[in-house]
């Protein structure tokens, strides 16, 4: 039987699937990606004409599908992760895979961003973000694919950073054959840890305004630090290379009071629970942190999640009591199984990133997953299929100081992405060919041309400047040994 046009897709039965709507999308010669909804995201240009499939999955979990033309198909799949509490379509990650002939798939998760109280009373809800719709997207567009092009992908990729990295983490430890290849960036090891530290910083600045730091206090903060630590990596660049060289008490930068002082270690820090157990770790010297002032935005977790009340006072907040319960209380919130036997024993390979200057999510909390993989399954063992990139003066996902463009988000292409300045590249190389990533060099774009790079090393070796050279340029710099 003859493969169905884009158009017939419509007309596709898979069980549990709708397809609403399939449009043949021919650039001319660039057609712009949408935004998400509410805008977010990179309006990307796509080059490639292709197959846009729009549709439902069960009752309510939304998926577009997009299938670059048979010709140009190079039989993979990339599947795309969210942010924050999902909601919404990854676009730009569509874009990226349809340019690169890989037809891409993303998935709002079964809910919109914009809907008020979308959790409460839908337990289902809560397990289609916290891993389920992502599953579903992988298999059923597997189906739709196969039905396409006549058969199924060759290979199957994923890609996302934050909310998305912790999708992508929920891939390896729950549904290990979905993904040959998994890239994910700054997923830490709890969205619920992160929303704890923004709700402490949201009370503060709401019922004690004199110890609120605002965001220029923040940076004034990371500026101290950035004075106290550039030059241990061998360069004044303004860039802290591999802040484990340094140690800095935020509460000495200048022009805080005291209280603010207070506010600065205790958000700088760790998050506590009962006794002074650590539940989620604190960041490193260089971060400008992201402050909230609106408890509401942060304690919509709690209130939702774990009390199912949206009218919950956040001034109930208790870290050592909630932090735990809303971890529990959804599944996926918090994946932190570091038993991943599976995903390994079928050739599965993983590569994590977080940027070291992230204001958002902890470093450590990252690293501190990766550390448990290779205490649980073996160093060795580990190394062989998950490898690990911090990339020097990176905001959260992109953005920051340091040089940020390396294929891992889904920000503005590098005009010749290859395995050495593209992880996403890298990645195919290591399952297709066997090839092992090394270091990967990333780029700062400016108006499209780069003005700077830099090498990215993988944990646990650190940036340092070779001693001569142009410090906007890779080649200054040489990933060693740590000291």
């Amino acid at each position: 039987m003859a493969a169905p046009t884009c158009a017939q897709l419509t007309a596709l039965r898979i069980p549990d699937v709708r397809i609403v709507r399939a449009s043949e999308i021919r650039p001319d010669p660039v057609w712009t990606a949408p935004l998400a909804t509410p805008p977010s995201g990179y309006a990307a240009p796509v080059r490639k004409a292709f197959c846009r499939v729009e549709g439902m999955i069960e009752d309510e979990i939304g998926f577009e599908l997009w299938l670059p033309l048979p010709a140009e198909w190079t039989g993979r799949m990339l599947g795309t992760g969210n942010g924050g509490f999902a909601g919404f379509i990854r676009y730009e990650g569509l874009a990226r895979g349809v340019n690169r002939g890989m037809a891409a798939a993303s998935t709002d998760t079964g809910h919109r961003i914009s809907e008020a109280n979308w959790s409460i009373g839908k337990p289902r809800r809560l397990e289609n973000y916290g891993h389920r719709g992502q599953h579903l997207l992988a298999v059923n567009s597997k189906a739709i694919i196969a039905a396409y092009y006549g058969r199924r992908p060759d290979h199957n990729y994923f890609m996302g950073c934050s909310g998305g990295g912790m999708q992508g983490m929920n891939e390896v430890q729950k549904y290990p054959a979905d993904y040959d290849g998994i890239i994910a960036g700054a997923h830490g090891q709890s969205i619920v840890g992160i929303s704890a530290r923004w709700l402490n910083s949201a009370l503060i600045a709401k019922y004690s305004p004199a110890a609120h730091m605002t965001a220029k206090d923040w940076q004034g903060v990371a500026a101290a630090a950035t004075k106290a630590c550039d030059a241990k990596d061998g360069a004044v660049d303004g860039i802290i290379a591999d802040p484990r060289l340094c140690t800095f008490d935020p509460g000495t930068a200048p022009g805080l009071s005291a209280a603010q002082a207070a506010t600065a270690r205790t958000l700088y820090g760790p998050v506590y629970g009962k006794g002074g157990k650590v539940l989620y770790p604190g960041f490193t010297p260089g971060v400008a942190y992201a402050p909230i002032s609106d408890p509401g935005r942060p304690g919509e977790l709690f209130a939702q999640w774990l009390y199912g009340d949206p009218t919950w006072d956040v001034r109930q907040f208790d870290a050592g009591r909630d932090v735990p319960a809303a971890e529990n209380a959804v599944a996926g919130a918090s994946p932190t199984n570091p038993n991943l036997e599976a995903f390994a024993a079928r050739g599965g390979k993983f590569i994590s990133f977080h940027g070291w200057n992230d204001e958002i999510v902890p470093v450590r909390s990252t690293i501190d997953y990766y550390e448990k993989v290779q205490r649980y399954m073996g160093a060795d063992k580990a190394a062989a299929f998950y490898k690990l990139y911090l990339p020097s003066g990176m905001d959260h996902c992109r953005g920051g100081v340091g040089p940020d463009n390396f294929g891992a988000s889904f920000g503005e292409e590098l005009p010749d992405p290859n395995s050495g300045n593209d992880l996403l590249m890298a990645m195919i190389d290591w399952v297709e060919k066997g090839v092992e990533p090394g270091r990967i060099v990333a780029s700062k774009l400016t108006d499209g041309k780069v003005t700077m790079t830099r090498p990215v090393c993988q944990w646990p070796t650190s940036l340092r400047y070779r001693g001569k050279g142009d410090v906007n340029l890779a080649e200054s710099w040489a990933c060693v040994p740590p000291r």
